[in-house]
C-alpha cells in the first residue's frame, strides 16, 4: 500500500505537525511505502485568485502534490479543526490541487464523477470540542466525507479525534493518541501487505 500524509496545520511546532511526524516515520522505518505533505514549511501560494477561470502562474508544486494524490492508494489528512472546518492553508491546498478534471469532472448541473475512485482516506483530527460533539454535530467530519473526499470519489475510512481537554492539558493522553494515529495507519498498510500475499499465494 502506497500511503500519502498529508499535514495541514501551518505551524511546525503544533501538536498536529508532530503526530503527522510521527507516524510517517514509524511508516519509514517498517519499510512502507510513504510519501509526506508538510503545509507547515511547504512554499505555495494557497488563495484561488481567478476560481477555475484561469490558471495561476506558479504550478509546479501543485502539480507534485497531484502526483503524489495519483501515486497514493490510502492519503492521512492531519490537521486542527479550526471555527468548525480545516485551517485555511489545507483548504488553499485542496482549492488549488483537486481541481476539475484532476479530481472531478461535471456531466451535469447535478452529476459529478468522482475521478480519484479507488483511494481511500483518512482523518486525524484534534479539536477544543470533544470528539463527540465534532462526530454528531460539527459537521467537518460529514463535510469532508461527502463535499471533498466524496466529490473526488475518494473514500473515508477512518476518522480518529482528540478533543476537548484531553487534548489540550493532558500530556499522556496526546502521547497516547499520537501512538493510535501511527499504529492505525500501521495495522493499515500491514493489512493489505498480508492481503497482496494472499492473493499472490492463491495465483500459485
Amino acid at each position: 500500500m502506497k500511503i500519502l500524509i498529508i499535514q495541514g496545520q501551518p505551524d511546525d511546532q503544533s501538536f498536529a505537525h508532530a503526530n503527522a511526524m510521527h507516524s510517517y516515520e514509524v511508516l519509514r522505518e517498517d519499510g512502507v511505502e510513504v510519501r509526506f505533505v508538510d503545509l507547515a514549511i511547504d512554499d505555495f501560494d494557497p488563495v484561488l485568485r481567478y476560481g477555475y477561470r484561469a490558471r495561476m502562474e506558479s504550478q509546479s508544486y501543485i502539480q507534485e502534490v497531484q502526483q503524489k494524490v495519483s501515486w497514493a492508494d490510502h492519503i492521512c489528512f492531519f490537521f486542527p479543526v479550526w471555527w468548525g472546518a480545516e485551517p485555511s492553508v489545507l483548504k488553499g491546498l485542496i482549492d488549488r490541487a483537486f481541481t476539475p478534471g484532476f479530481a472531478y469532472k461535471r456531466n451535469g448541473p447535478l452529476h459529478v464523477q468522482g475521478l480519484l475512485q479507488g483511494k481511500e482516506a483518512s482523518l486525524f483530527l484534534t479539536s477544543d470540542d470533544p470528539a463527540y460533539f465534532q462526530r454528531r454535530y460539527g459537521g467537518v467530519v460529514s463535510h469532508w466525507k461527502r463535499d471533498i473526499l466524496g466529490h473526488a470519489g475518494i473514500k473515508l475510512t477512518k476518522t480518529m479525534i482528540l478533543g476537548g481537554d484531553r487534548w489540550l492539558n493532558d500530556e499522556e493522553e496526546r502521547t497516547d493518541f499520537i501512538d493510535r494515529c501511527s499504529q492505525e495507519i500501521e495495522a493499515m498498510a500491514v493489512r493489505d501487505i498480508h492481503h497482496s500475499l494472499l492473493k499472490e499465494l492463491l495465483k500459485k
